[in-house]
């Protein structure tokens, strides 16, 4: 793989076709959730497609040029996906065998980067509380701390973000894992998406009553 950045906008992409097109596609998922978690840690978060497609790069004396069919849809097709996260274009969505995906548009499925919490969910079937030592067997669930921190930000953007632009589009993402996990979030959002309510034993290794998003807010309020 090879990355290159420009303006606010990262590129990653494969340097050959020796390979099946699912091995890159894993690696490909598998880095934007690590940067999606990396992101969450500062209530950043961005909006990416994976596509397949004609695209050539090069390394000249002075600049980097790089063009091709492939980048000019997923530059057209970003800006009119709403919401933000992972899009797969579905002629390739198969390829991806270790994530879950839901349908999102006529062309573009949804990649679900909050794996552990959808692990969960599948193993459970739904039902809270369990039992604490599920999330202990395996490394399956090992990063539902930062899933539930990441919709309890997304909680409370879409409730309390003074545009409504940008609460329309964090609202589109908490409905997406809404659907995803209907009976969770029936006790996550009388609870507040704490980790008490997988386990009242279990208290998770992030605070759970600090919220990001309302520090920042709080930040602009006074500034204006």
């Amino acid at each position: 793989m090879q990355t290159v950045v420009f303006s606010d906008t990262i590129l990653v992409f494969s340097k050959d076709e020796n390979l099946p097109v699912h091995y890159y596609c894993t690696y490909l998922v598998e880095y934007s959730q690590e940067l999606f978690y990396k992101l969450c840690s500062i209530n950043v978060y961005f909006k990416a497609i994976l596509t397949f497609g004609e695209f050539s790069f090069s390394q000249l004396k002075y600049i980097q040029a790089y063009f091709g069919l492939a980048l000019i849809d997923a530059y057209k097709d970003e800006k009119c996906l709403k919401g933000f996260g992972l899009f797969v274009d579905k002629n390739i969505s198969e390829e991806i065998i270790i994530f879950d995906k839901v349908n999102f548009s006529e062309k573009y499925k949804f990649v679900l980067l909050c794996q552990s919490l959808v692990n969960l969910y599948k193993t459970t079937c739904g039902v809270l509380p369990i039992d604490i030592n599920i999330l202990n067997e395996t490394d399956t669930y090992h990063r539902i701390d930062e899933d539930l921190r990441f919709l309890r930000e997304v909680e409370y953007l879409k409730n309390s973000h003074t545009e409504d632009r940008v609460k329309d589009k964090y609202q589109k993402v908490y409905d997406i894992y809404r659907g995803v996990m209907p009976l969770f979030f029936e006790i996550f959002e009388k609870d507040g998406f704490l980790p008490f309510s997988i386990n009242n034993e279990y208290t998770g290794s992030i605070n759970p009553f600090e919220l990001l998003s309302e520090k920042e807010m709080e930040c602009n309020w006074e500034s204006k």
